[in-house]
């Protein structure tokens, strides 16, 4: 009967019927399909903090000529036909946006989203999380090279004993840690645990996420490879709190989002010890996020970041380390600041991708920013790539005249 429910139908009703009802404590609220329902209304299930938007006037988003999707066809990396309507549908699309030329020129919503509803950005975050490093290096607040446990001596008996600061942004950090989300044993589930992302289970008792992070070990030498590990977003985070002295939500809205014109106040979940985890924004937000990048850092002619950190981050990072990793569908791209970069034909784009399908795509040569959120069963970002990535370069391609 679950199945059949339309994502909006959940919690829907005073009070909602039994069969309708989605919580944190009992896991229900990540379970398919009620995660549909969950992803677009996380401030229902568990505390959060507030990123103040400033007092700064809504910065409109300007229409422009609309793109036409409808009739198109991709073919996946898997060789299958398809629609781009039936690509939005089956990967489980809840909102998709894209602006050329500084103008919106195609916004949707699908499932349990809309237009002034926050949306789990879930790892994306962590490309905002770089930002905030990154500007803090130009402000002289932290270094690059700094020593992980300069900053934070707790972790000197973990895998970031002798890693630098740059060695964590690029994602250089070789730990053991077994990342499987595929695998319901796997370590990444009790770290989600720890991030107050899914509920304890079996009477246990929900650990802080810095007291997870002390026990993860070394395997290995940093720097030489690229090797993709969610631990390391927290201990950036954990870094950017210690070097400015503030929390992070804080951090965030001072440097970001005070100078996006958003239209809402973004929001963090927060774990059980009180500590942010992921971000929550609109769509309409994140896509101004990435027209801020896009322009480097700058909007509507005010400097909301410096542009130094946009150049850098535009010529890449370090192809034959990325390659190293042999991720599937992924060939040429490399990692920087927390931020994955595809390199593609004579461009460099900037790509923020998170759990279940969020994306936001910066591909500052075509003018082009696309905004993306999902709710696929399954949250790997490998499964999607082969229908996703394809359906980004049509977009690519139909607004290339506009």
């Amino acid at each position: 009967m679950n199945k059949e429910l339309p994502p909006q139908s959940w919690m829907s009703g005073f009070p909602p019927e039994k069969q309708r009802v989605v919580r944190f404590a009992d896991g229900s609220y990540y379970a398919w399909p009620q995660l549909r329902w969950s992803f677009s209304n996380i401030q229902q299930l568990v505390p959060t903090k507030s990123v103040w938007r400033g007092d700064r006037s809504v910065r409109q988003l300007p229409a422009g000529p609309k793109l036409q999707l409808k009739n198109s066809t991709i073919t996946t990396l898997s060789g299958a036909k398809m629609t781009s309507q039936q690509a939005i549908q089956e990967t489980c699309t809840d909102g998709l946006a894209v602006m050329k030329n500084g103008q919106l020129v195609y916004e949707a919503y699908f499932g349990a989203c809309e237009p002034l509803k926050p949306h789990i950005l879930q790892s994306a975050n962590k490309s905002i999380v770089g930002l905030i490093a990154e500007c803090l290096i130009t402000q002289g607040v932290l270094s690059n090279k700094a020593l992980v446990t300069d900053l934070i001596p707790e972790l000197n008996n973990s895998a970031w004993a002798d890693a630098t600061v740059r060695q964590v942004m690029d994602m250089q950090i070789s730990m053991a840690f077994h990342e499987d989300y595929a695998d319901p044993t796997s370590e990444i589930w009790k770290f989600v645990k720890a991030m107050g992302m899914a509920p304890p289970t079996n009477g246990e008792t929900a650990e802080a996420i810095t007291d997870v992070l002390k026990r993860i070990k070394p395997e290995g030498k940093h720097g030489e490879q690229f090797a993709y590990k969610e631990p390391n977003i927290f201990v950036l985070g954990w870094i950017v709190r210690r070097a400015a002295q503030q929390d992070l939500a804080s951090l965030v809205s001072q440097l970001l989002w005070q100078h996006l014109g958003g239209e809402r106040d973004a929001y963090y979940m927060l774990d059980n010890h009180g500590t942010e985890t992921t971000c929550c924004t609109t769509l309409r937000d994140f896509i101004r996020l990435g027209e801020m990048v896009r322009q480097g850092g700058v909007i509507d002619g005010h400097s909301a970041m410096p542009a130094s950190i946009f150049d850098q981050l535009f010529l890449g990072g370090d192809t034959q380390k990325f390659a190293m990793a042999k991720l599937p569908h992924l060939e040429g791209w490399s990692y920087k600041s927390q931020w994955w970069i595809r390199h593609i034909e004579d461009r460099v784009c900037l790509v923020a991708r998170g759990a279940h399908g969020q994306v936001l795509y910066v591909d500052r040569q075509n003018e082009l920013v696309i905004a993306r959120f999902g709710s696929s069963q399954k949250p790997a970002s490998a499964l999607l790539d082969p229908v996703l990535l394809p359906l980004i370069d049509l977009i690519t391609e139909r607004t290339g005249a506009m």
